[in-house]
């Protein structure tokens, strides 16, 4: 404002605190505020006998802007809409012309999601909210709870930590939302505590799976839960603390490590990892599925991935699990769907190239051949894993797992003679070898025991014997290029 910039877009999925910030803009800079309705047109809080007749019409409302001469700062309020009229944009780009001398300006608040034409690009200067912080959601619930005290008698009970706990779970909301959460937990309970915050955690799962796009986890796996790859647990021990301390990480002339692609045999673990990645340090773990970015309607599948990752950006720290890459990433869709993929993948590589810390990207993929070599580049990923079948020991303590978790004793079953009959299993297949006998064992009403493990091991033909030309081709691409992950 103070540069005299005209014509100015405010970026920001939360219009209350934009709105606030713009009010607080022109108060600072002393100038008259205007703000514009499509209910009401041009108005002026501060003299309600101000009117523009007609100015409910956007093109009549900056005919009037295009007139005055007071130095004025103009606000016009959720505008996207009316952006699509030809006649609007040009005259948006007369004002931002005739207003380029003078202290005048016009704000309007958009959501990040927006489309702005290429015209107006040019005429106008973007400025970007930045997500809340730490301590704005602090403020916040401060207040919050102290208007919440005026009105009704409430308890709160939170240690230290536990409003650190309570504040971490609020990443990615906005001012809005937060309100509308704790405000319901609240009156309902009468109090709120320690036991209140996981009823926080459930409420954002649903508004950020209500986008269509993300799905939120609430990871329980652990390390503990993943047999074998060594090499991967020692790559991820040695980055946890450079990740979670960025600062410290670039004094010591590190920068915070971006992320994994984990290729591997399908039901090796791979999802599993990204779970327990995220359990082990203690972040949220977000999912997206490729396969639900794209759109029939020019535009809106990357569009959806614009807000899908500025969800994510919103939330961090966090792990952004990318499930079955090649699902939105496949070499040469751009011919059959009219370039929609490759408009994804130009915006994804984009990202990932100058993406903000505090996003630890997980992909997994199943078919490397159907994935860009752009992508499988070294740079672009801190790393590239391979998830192969498990080893005789891996396939041992994969065995091992399912039973404990199934509360059956390791102890009373021959382990290394079970683990030599699965030889060529994945994970997922020594799983269902344990759940197959569980249910033969029900039927029959006896006890779970080494024959009828066996049996169920002889009925199951591996994913490595019915697809053996695909795997050995994945394993052959993969020993040249890639990290065992074992």
């Amino acid at each position: 404002m103070r540069a005299h910039h005209p014509l100015i877009v405010v970026e920001s999925d939360e219009a209350e605190r934009a709105r606030s910030l713009i009010e607080w803009v022109s108060d600072r800079l002393n100038m008259a505020y205007v703000h514009w309705t499509a209910d009401k047109g041009l108005l002026r809080s501060d003299l309600p006998s101000f009117e523009v007749k007609d100015s409910d019409d956007p093109k009549v409302a900056l005919d009037y802007i295009l007139e005055s001469t007071t130095d004025t700062l103009y606000h016009l309020r959720s505008f996207e809409r009316q952006l699509d009229d030809p006649l609007v944009e040009e005259r948006l780009i007369k004002v931002s012309q005739k207003l380029f001398s003078r202290k005048a300006a016009v704000l309007m608040d958009l959501p990040r999601a927006a489309d702005v034409s290429a015209g107006l690009t040019r005429v106008s200067t973007t400025v970007r909210m930045a997500p809340p912080t730490p301590e704005q959601y602090h403020t916040l619930v401060t207040h919050l709870l102290r208007d919440l005290h005026r009105r009704m008698p409430i308890e709160v009970r939170l240690s230290g930590a536990e409003v650190g706990r309570l504040i971490n779970q609020l990443n990615g909301l906005s001012f809005f939302e937060v309100k509308k959460i704790l405000t319901k937990v609240i009156v309902e309970a009468g109090r709120f505590s320690a036991e209140d915050i996981p009823k926080v955690a459930e409420a954002k799962k649903e508004i950020i799976e209500r986008s269509g796009v993300l799905e939120y986890f609430t990871a329980e796996e652990s390390m503990a839960d993943v047999a074998g790859l060594t090499n991967l647990k020692g790559w991820l021990r040695q980055r946890r603390v450079a990740f979670s301390h960025p600062e410290r990480a670039r004094e010591f002339g590190l920068t915070a490590p971006r992320g994994i692609l984990l290729l591997g045999v399908q039901g090796c673990g791979k999802s599993l990892c990204a779970k327990a990645i995220a359990a082990e340090w203690q972040l949220p773990l977000i999912r997206l599925d490729p396969s639900i970015l794209y759109n029939k309607y020019f535009g809106e599948s990357e569009k959806n991935l614009r807000r899908a990752i500025h969800t994510a950006e919103a939330m961090a720290p966090i792990v952004l699990w990318i499930d079955e890459m090649e699902k939105a990433f496949a070499s040469g869709g751009g011919d059959q769907d009219s370039g929609t993929s490759s408009r994804i993948f130009g915006t994804f590589l984009a990202w990932m190239q100058e993406k903000k810390e505090g996003v630890f990207v997980i992909a997994t993929c199943n078919d490397i051949s159907r994935l860009p070599p752009e992508l499988v580049r070294k740079g672009r990923f801190d790393e590239i894993f391979f998830v192969d079948l498990p080893s005789d020991e891996a396939r041992r303590a994969i065995l091992e797992i399912h039973l404990r978790r199934r509360e059956r004793d390791p102890a009373h079953f021959n382990l290394e003679a079970l683990s030599a009959h699965m030889r060529g299993f994945s994970g997922a297949e020594i799983e269902q070898v344990v759940v197959s006998g569980l249910y033969a064992a029900f039927s029959a009403q006896r006890p779970l025991d080494d024959r009828m493990l066996l049996q169920e091991i002889e009925r199951t033909v591996p994913l490595s014997t019915t697809a053996k030309e695909r795997v050995e081709k994945l394993q052959a691409w993969a020993a040249q290029r890639a990290v065992p992950a074992e």
